[in-house]
């Protein structure tokens, strides 16, 4: 109990988890109604943990290719199904429509 009250105002999520863990079986059959609070308390640290770690590294890849290659729309622009010089192939189809 001391262990919990010690990590409980700003927990590690994977710590605070097991250690919920550990605390609701030792209570087991004699505090039924602790021992289901305990486990949701776990759960729920171990889900907003879990939340927190999947936004924070989506957040870090959409500013990874932001910072690498700016507009998605500005990248599409400069493609070209055709190869070879982008200039030449504009100079090729207008000197085909004289």
């Amino acid at each position: 109990g001391e262990a919990l009250a010690w990590v409980g105002h700003f927990p590690p999520g994977s710590l605070y988890g097991q250690l919920c863990q550990l605390l609701a079986m030792a209570l087991g059959d004699r505090d039924p109604l602790a021992t289901a609070g305990l486990l949701a308390e776990s759960l729920g640290v171990t889900t907003r943990h879990q939340m927190l770690a999947i936004v924070h590294a989506r957040t870090r890849k959409r500013r990874k290719a932001a910072a690498a290659g700016g507009d998605i729309s500005d990248r599409l622009r400069g493609l070209s199904l055709q190869e070879g010089d982008p200039s030449q192939d504009s100079q090729d189809s207008q000197d085909s429509q004289s």
